[in-house]
């Protein structure tokens, strides 16, 4: 069900989220404070920062969205399981899709906009390429963050439209009309 929701897909139509999280996580390649922040946090504490980040937005998208199905009776709940667990993953494959293409973006942007000498200055330590891929790890967290805010602009129908979960609420309430075999085969 995941894979026939095409989530690398997906990030494109989140097109509210895309624009703040990309416009958020450029921000980190303006301000020396994050550069400043991004070298003394730890890996794994980078790491995690990215890992929260992403879960938050998964659950932004969820909640704000409403993609969360609950079964109309007792023999739909193990089916109204799996369409939930298929919306968590294609949002979480999408999610990190946007973050990792955030992360090349903003890392490219800081190579060609930082220079070297001007970071060492500012972090106070010799300027490597770690430093800058600690810049766009951080950078992209908090756009990912952003990105969950600026998918509160996409409507409710388009991003429902990504899941399963859409499809089976047009076929579990659509069940009982004469066109529910017509809903259920364009589904």
């Amino acid at each position: 069900m995941t894979i026939a929701n095409e989530p690398w897909r997906t990030a494109p139509k989140l097109s509210g989220a895309l624009a703040a999280a990309s416009a958020t996580g450029a921000f980190g390649i303006f301000y020396s404070s994050i550069w400043q922040m991004s070298t003394y946090l730890s890996t794994l504490r980078l790491l995690s920062i990215g890992a929260v980040a992403i879960l938050v937005m998964v659950a932004w998208l969820i909640v704000s969205h409403k993609l969360w199905d609950q079964p109309v009776n007792e023999r739909l709940a193990t089916v109204v399981m799996y369409y939930n667990l298929s919306t968590v993953l294609t949002l979480l494959i999408t999610v990190i899709a946007l973050y990792a293409t955030l992360v090349v973006l903003i890392l490219l942007g800081g190579l060609v906009v930082i220079d070297p000498e001007f970071m060492t200055q500012q972090i106070q330590q010799d300027a490597s390429f770690t430093n800058y891929l600690d810049i766009a790890w951080l950078s992209a967290a908090m756009g990912v963050v952003a990105g969950g805010i600026g998918a509160s602009f996409d409507t409710d129908a388009d991003v429902q439209t990504l899941t399963h979960g859409q499809r089976m609420r047009q076929r579990v309430y659509t069940d009982n009309s004469p066109d529910s075999d017509e809903v259920a085969e364009s589904s």
